[in-house]
């Protein structure tokens, strides 16, 4: 049988619930979410997709996946059994009071297979999570040995514009940054979500965006052929926060990667065709009025789904991202 798309990596967002509400969130996570995936259906997602293609990686974040963490701990172990050769995980280390606890927590994951860890340390995540607790969990991975350790910050409007913001992160790092066998990767938040309310923060541009659409690098590949795809606690199928392509609770998950056209997707064609800019036609025609300046496509392209999403429910979720 024939597989148009081919997914290579799958990233489980298994809860929206999460002990910090950062600024800059895409998906609008916070203490206030519920709902989580089952771990029998996440296992039964990947032998869906193994049995379409081989996986090369499975991660799970979310929200805070720690939350649930005896859920995480089956969902590795299942991964490992089905011989997923990577597999990983995002947190803000709310978990890891002391090195005790955090070393506690990391040996039993690691022994369910994972091989790969991110923990999230910038101003946002510091507002909620002490960075005392980060380092904590990071000394205790380096103990216990990751295949890779990686150390995500996102600054505003740009890594290197000196504002309030990247200051702290700076700062926070500088305590971090001293730890060997870490990777620290820094990056420009997205303006979507919560990160919409800091825009008196970013720079602006006077002309409306009209590139291309600058595919999340998780992709691994493009929006016609995407190598990777998200999965949501609500059954959404996801290739960037807010454009979704199926629900699992509609569909199968086979059934939504075999049938997937991006042609056939009426936002992702237009995006994929003009570049985020072609929404625009799209959004007037019911009204939409520009009253604002954009960073970037992205930016844009949240502005046009956030006015559409009414119109378009099924093919714009997360309804939270909106």
């Amino acid at each position: 049988m024939l597989y148009l798309l081919i997914v290579k990596n799958v990233d489980f967002l298994l809860t929206f619930k999460c002990p910090a509400e950062c600024q800059h969130c895409s998906y609008k996570a916070g203490p206030n979410r519920t709902g989580y995936i089952k771990p029998k259906e996440a296992v039964q997602y990947l032998k869906e997709l193994i049995k379409m293609e081989p996986l090369q990686s499975v991660w799970i974040h979310g929200g805070e996946p720690f939350l649930y963490f005896n859920y995480l701990e089956f969902i590795l172990k299942d991964a490992h059994n089905l011989d997923i050769p990577r597999k990983g995980v995002i947190t803000n280390s709310f978990w890891a009071k002391n090195e005790k606890i955090a070393s506690k927590k990391l040996d039993r994951l690691k022994k369910a297979g994972l091989t790969t860890i991110t923990f999230s340390s910038d101003f946002f995540h510091q507002q909620f999570i002490p960075i005392d607790y980060v380092r904590n969990a990071i000394t205790s991975a380096v103990n216990i040995g990751f295949d890779v350790i990686y150390v995500d910050s996102y600054f505003v409007d740009d890594i290197t514009t000196d504002n309030y913001f990247n200051q702290i992160t700076k700062k926070n790092l500088e305590q971090l940054d001293q730890i060997e066998g870490v990777e620290f990767h820094q990056m420009p938040m997205s303006v979507e979500g919560r990160a919409t309310d800091l825009m008196q923060h970013i720079k602006l541009s006077d002309e409306i965006p009209s590139g291309k659409c600058p595919v999340p690098f998780w992709i691994d590949g493009d929006l016609e052929d995407p190598k990777t795809i998200e999965i949501d606690c609500e059954g959404n199928i996801t290739l960037c926060p807010g454009l979704c392509i199926g629900n699992t609770q509609i569909q199968s998950l086979t059934e939504i990667i075999q049938g997937y056209d991006i042609n056939k997707h009426p936002i992702l064609s237009v995006i994929w065709k003009g570049g985020p800019i072609g929404l625009l036609n799209i959004a007037q025609e019911q009204g939409f009025q520009i009253d604002q300046q954009y960073a970037n496509e992205c930016h844009l392209c949240y502005d046009l789904r956030k006015f559409l999403h009414p119109n378009y429910p099924s093919f714009l979720a997360p309804k939270y991202c909106y």
